[in-house]
């Protein structure tokens, strides 16, 4: 269960951002997984969930994520397409393909909340 080092590194770059920015905490945090990521992304919500709580400034915040769809690209004709099952290129056949998209997790926003006392 890799989720668990992920969102503990997602953490960490919410509290760079934090310190960068001068802010009091995190509200929301969105999360694109690519469908090849190889995260399960129950386990990533559970995960998250369960290690928020050790952070002052992100225990009260949520956690969306999206799906990056997969794409692939023919080497051959330079056709872009999405297919899960078959990595041959509708377009001319060709299996000399690779992937373009959808095997990453990125952090898309951070939205931050500055202490309104000072």
């Amino acid at each position: 269960m890799h989720e668990y080092s992920v969102v503990a590194s997602l953490l960490d770059l919410c509290l760079i951002h934090l310190q960068e920015h001068n802010a009091a905490k995190v509200e929301n945090i969105v999360v694109s997984v690519g469908e090849r990521a190889n995260i399960d992304k129950s386990l990533l919500q559970s995960a998250f969930e369960i290690l928020q709580v050790e952070y002052d400034s992100i225990k009260d915040a949520t956690l969306t994520l999206t799906t990056e769809k997969l794409l692939l690209e023919c080497k051959d004709c330079e056709n872009t397409f999405h297919n899960l099952d078959d990595p041959t290129c509708p377009n001319c056949k060709s299996k000399n393909t690779h992937i373009t998209q959808g095997r990453d997790i990125r952090l898309e926003q951070l939205s931050l909340a500055t202490d309104e006392t000072n």
